[in-house]
């Protein structure tokens, strides 16, 4: 019954029906009362059958260490009452990770976790596609941005539908409701799910397979080529890295990730848009970065406040590190690193360390495949505080509490367990600073 109404829940938060549908049943809070029952049940299930969440302590003090520091970034910027405030935004971001941890604790479970997840984006990225071939929900579901200033038709001389329209004036961009407003974000939530579709693959049986995986992946890959996103460009190749490198060798994967690239390219993928630091839109960003190292020199502990980044620089910092350390500062940066170090940490020692070949195994490379695509896409957008985020950790930590529970992984437990990860998390916050000097480095040279 609880595990039902999580499902549910989980479909709810990423479908968003209720808002594009019914948006008067809001006021009767069904989303909360959902929560409730879902957390109640599990809390009593929990209890009675001694089922252990799949989060451990280390997990959930690292998650309040950062929620922790939200508070002290708003309370030191904005006063006591916007800091409760930020603790209210964030809240239910938190509960949700401590949800997933406390129903996902099997490998059945974890499936179906993924599957209520890819059937929900999958009907959101079919609307998206409908809407740019129909017209339908056009302004709900697609964006017009013009490719140039200079060579803008009026408005009243397109065609009412953006695939009728050859003009070349305008790129549109597919995106959905909810958390995926934003193209990019729309791409990066795809991308993040691609390699659970291993999961419905069977061997053997390609009549089964062209419906059950190759529909959704078409359907899948088209969406993300009309959000032409950069950066699910860039994630699908950190996840190819990833996924075929010990297969076909550090050097065969560069060549086929690049073969990919130009294919992408020449396709009109990216809209027209370059991948150069030097195209004005990534100035901006670059610019954005800058200030964001300049608001942690003025607040170097807790930042310059939670939501806060807007308020020193006109632009957003399009990217989740720069905006973490800026807003939350050092103390704040180690929390949230430490969070994605963890679960990359335990996705990845069920990856390595689980027997060849079983399911165990697959299910932590493709977890690790997941994190690493949805990271890569976090580089370009300021989705430091995204609940998809939170839900994706809380699943990459399920896979090894289930793998230490199997028999057939039982060394993983052992291994996980021993794991730096504080040395870890500090080596990889001097790693992502570097790297955000290096492209504005790069740029500005």
């Amino acid at each position: 019954m609880g595990f039902v109404v999580f499902l549910i829940y989980l479909m709810l938060i990423y479908m968003r029906p209720i808002e594009m549908f019914a948006p008067q049943l809001m006021e009767l809070r069904p989303m909360v009362i959902l929560w409730v029952i879902a957390f109640g049940s599990g809390l009593v299930s929990s209890f009675k059958h001694k089922e252990e969440f799949a989060a451990r302590k280390r997990h959930m003090w690292v998650l309040c260490g950062f929620v922790f520091c939200i508070f002290v970034s708003k309370l030191m910027g904005s006063g006591f009452g916007e800091a409760i405030d930020a603790l209210s935004q964030f809240s239910s971001t938190a509960l949700l990770y401590v949800l997933v941890s406390m129903y996902v604790n099997t490998l059945p479970r974890l499936r179906a976790a993924c599957y209520v997840i890819m059937f929900s984006i999958f009907v959101l990225s079919v609307a998206a596609i409908a809407s740019y071939e129909t017209g339908y929900m056009l302004e709900q579901l697609v964006y017009r941005q013009p490719v140039s200033m200079d060579s803008v038709v009026a408005a009243k001389d397109l065609p009412p539908i953006p695939a009728d329209d050859h003009s070349g004036a305008f790129m549109y961009r597919v995106h959905s409701v909810g958390f995926f407003d934003d193209p990019n974000d729309f791409a990066q939530m795809i991308v993040s799910l691609l390699p659970w579709l291993v999961w419905l693959y069977k061997p053997g049986k390609w009549f089964r397979n062209i419906f059950v995986v190759g529909i959704p992946l078409a359907v899948f890959g088209t969406t993300i080529f009309l959000t032409h996103s950069r950066g699910s460009l860039l994630g699908v190749g950190a996840m190819l890295f990833f996924g075929v490198r010990k297969a076909l060798g550090p050097v065969r994967t560069m060549m086929l990730i690049g073969v990919m690239a130009g294919g992408a390219a020449a396709s009109g993928f990216l809209g027209g848009r370059s991948l150069s630091t030097k195209e004005e839109s990534a100035e901006g960003r670059i610019e954005a970065w800058v200030e964001g190292f300049n608001m942690l020199r003025s607040s170097p502990l807790f930042g310059v406040g939670y939501l806060n980044f807007t308020n020193f620089n006109w632009l957003t910092a399009h990217n989740a590190f720069v905006l973490c350390f800026a807003e939350l500062g050092v103390i704040g940066f180690f929390f949230w690193i430490a969070s994605i170090v963890l679960a990359f940490q335990a996705a990845n020692q069920v990856a390595e360390n689980a027997p060849e070949g079983s399911d165990i195994r697959q299910m932590g490379v493709l977890m690790r495949g997941s994190l690493v695509g949805f990271m890569t896409c976090s580089w370009f957008l300021s989705r430091t505080y995204q609940p998809t985020l939170y839900v994706l950790l809380a699943l990459c930590v399920a896979s090894w509490h289930i793998a230490t529970r199997s028999q057939e992984a039982s060394k993983v437990e052992a291994v996980t367990r021993d794991a730096p990860w504080v040395f870890t998390t500090i080596k990889m916050m001097m790693i992502a600073m570097s790297a955000v000097q290096a492209f504005i480095f790069v740029n500005r040279h």
